[in-house]
């Protein structure tokens, strides 16, 4: 689908976004199958949690799944953060990112989160961030060559969504992006709820 040689790069500001270019990292030349977008309604301002006395507000992860890791936030839609040491709240992520890393020239370093969707909710979500106490930007990826200002995850109307071994939980693999270390949050928001979960991002290697 990508052809040798491509550059990443960050999906250009003001231009649409839909289920099936964030599905594809923007490659348009060929379809995930998903089509349209994410409802207008779900695009509610951003409303992110404060810092604590300048601490960073992360809860307990919990398993809430039992073929997934333990996840963030109240739900029906969580954030499974792949901390190698297994802590609550933690997104390690490398920056510069290394040579040769999917990551490499967009400016970003990123770790993969798993995003898993409970059975009782079935409808689109949009999920944008940003820092606490801070102007750095979230960005989100599917692990190649686009960095997207937000992730639509397509209503389970539509075929193609990753299914979990749990009847009814659906999944959907991701990269949040970042420059700088710090305390950020996720706003998650779906037709029926907005919600955040907040992390802390941690630098784990510095190259150069």
């Amino acid at each position: 689908m990508h052809g040798a040689g491509q550059v990443p790069h960050v999906w250009p500001r003001g231009e649409p976004i839909t289920y099936n270019v964030s599905a594809r990292d923007g490659d348009t030349s060929c379809s995930s199958g998903f089509t349209g977008s994410v409802p207008s309604a779900l695009r509610r301002p951003l409303h992110l949690p404060a810092l604590v006395r300048g601490r960073c507000p992360t809860h307990r992860a919990r398993v809430i799944e039992p073929h997934e890791g333990a996840a963030e936030g109240p739900g029906p839609v969580y954030p499974v953060i792949a901390d190698p040491a297994g802590r609550s709240g933690v997104l390690t992520f490398a920056y510069p990112p290394p040579p040769g890393s999917l990551l490499a020239g967009t400016g970003f370093g990123g770790q993969k989160v798993l995003w898993i969707i409970a059975p009782r909710y079935r409808g689109p979500v949009l999920i944008r961030g940003g820092q606490l106490g801070g102007d750095n930007p979230v960005m989100f990826s599917g692990g190649t060559l686009m960095l997207f200002p937000e992730m639509q995850v397509p209503p389970q109307s539509q075929d193609g969504l990753v299914g979990l071994p749990s009847r009814g939980w659906r999944g959907w693999p991701s990269s949040t992006d970042l420059r700088t270390p710090g305390c950020y949050a996720w706003q998650i928001d779906g037709t029926t709820f907005s919600y955040s979960v907040v992390f802390r991002a941690v630098l784990t290697h510095v190259s150069g």
